[in-house]
């Protein structure tokens, strides 16, 4: 009779599991202007890579950072987007409330599975107030506080984030009214 130690050592021979090596870059987001009640304003987009072994992404956190208050984001949206850092395309993975001021941090729960050699973004949008305040920017800035995501194993990570994405500013129409000088006279 073998031993227990023994039959698992034999029954697992040359079953060694894999972990996955994920890579981790920024695309660039132009800054841009954007307007009051805008949806679905790229604010940052992650590439990732995966090598060796399959893998189950399923949780993202981010700090959003800029001169936003309380009043200019609605919410924030993860999408997923196999060939592109943009909207169009992608999947929606969740959303979370964003009313809060800069800086804030948040932890949002997704479920995105990527086989082995799958790339793709990972892409946070906001979704602007109709009174969000003119001049605030929204911006994450990859290279000093990178976006960091939960696996369903234990992975290596390669973080090669920057600070690639431009500052998102809020614009309010700009009225500018003009009286137009008109000359005194008399009126008979």
């Amino acid at each position: 009779f073998l031993s227990l130690l023994a039959l698992l050592t034999v029954l697992t021979a040359g079953n060694t599991m894999a972990t996955p090596a994920i890579t981790l870059s920024t695309p660039s987001i132009a800054a841009s202007n954007v307007n009051q009640g805008t949806s679905n304003v790229v604010v940052y987009a992650v590439k990732m890579k995966v090598a060796t072994t399959a893998v189950s992404v399923n949780s993202i956190q981010f700090t959003l950072s800029g001169n936003f208050d309380a009043n200019d984001i609605n919410s924030a949206y993860i999408y997923y987007n196999a060939s592109a850092p943009v909207v169009s395309g992608a999947s929606f993975l969740n959303s979370v409330t964003a009313t809060f001021e800069a800086p804030h941090s948040f932890s949002v729960s997704i479920n995105r599975s990527l086989a082995v050699g799958e790339q793709g973004y990972f892409i946070i949008v906001a979704n602007l107030s109709n009174t969000a305040t003119d001049n605030h920017y929204i911006q994450l800035n990859g290279k000093t506080n990178p976006v960091v995501f939960g696996y369903s194993v234990s992975s290596s990570v390669t973080n090669n984030q920057a600070n690639n994405a431009g500052k998102q500013t809020i614009q309010a129409s700009d009225i500018i009214l003009n009286t137009p000088v008109v000359n005194a006279s008399n009126v008979k």
